[in-house]
């Protein structure tokens, strides 16, 4: 570990690092798979999407079960259940360790959400998680445009613009090297990756460029790494 960084700012991602993300995706084939049986009295959707999802296919899962349930995968249909998925209202909970991580530093720092996905799907699952009440600045990056999801380091700046202090004393805390760490470190962030046995990303190994700054298996280790500061005004 480095020495503790002087942070008045902590600034968190969302799926996998709060939450795990898979329990959204099952809820969403769960919410599909009451749909499929509804209208066309067939089961067994989640449970063939779920087995695709982890064998890694990824984009067009519903396409694949509809053929296997001997449905018809036509645009119409895939893409009303595209619709079902985003709006279903999940059932979600924090890992204990973000809980733990919240009660220690709402009342030392600045906190913020920043999280890429359609809004109306980071809605929901801020709103099962409890975290509306809990982190009062929240990103979601789709309400800026699609060109400023992650990387970018617009979503980044919002935050600063909200709390001011020196870049110095924000970090960064993500699991997903490909988009979470770039623009952060853009801006003179620090960083920090929680890898996560089970995450999407577990297994990604990040270029220099992509890379953050400290790597921990758990947010129980935060306290070692970050010591809290009053920010400017």
């Amino acid at each position: 570990m480095p020495e503790r960084w002087p942070i008045h700012t902590i600034v968190l991602d969302l799926d996998d690092t709060l939450y795990p993300e898979r329990d959204y995706v099952l809820s969403g084939f769960q919410a599909a798979d009451a749909w499929v049986k509804a209208r066309y009295d067939v089961g067994g959707f989640a449970d063939r999407a779920l087995a695709l999802f982890l064998a890694g296919k990824r984009g067009r899962i519903f396409d694949e079960v509809l053929s296997e349930l001997g449905l018809l995968a036509t645009p119409e249909l895939v893409t009303t259940l595209v619709s079902v998925y985003r709006n279903h209202r999940p059932e979600l909970h924090l890992f204990p360790d973000a809980t733990r991580l919240l009660d220690w530093a709402e009342s030392r720092f600045n906190l913020a959400l920043l999280t890429d996905g359609y809004a109306a799907v980071q809605e929901h699952k801020i709103a099962a998680l409890g975290l509306g009440t809990r982190i009062g600045c929240r990103v979601i990056t789709d309400t800026l445009g699609r060109e400023n999801w992650k990387p970018s380091v617009v979503p980044y700046q919002a935050v600063m613009n909200r709390f001011g202090g020196a870049a110095s004393g924000y970090v960064y805390i993500g699991d997903n090297p490909r988009k979470d760490f770039i623009g952060a470190r853009r801006l003179q962030w620090h960083t920090i990756r929680v890898v996560r046995s089970a995450g999407e990303h577990a297994d990604y190994r990040p270029s220099t460029d992509e890379a953050a700054e400290v790597e921990i298996a758990s947010l129980d280790l935060l306290p070692h790494v970050v010591a809290p500061v009053l920010a400017s005004p």
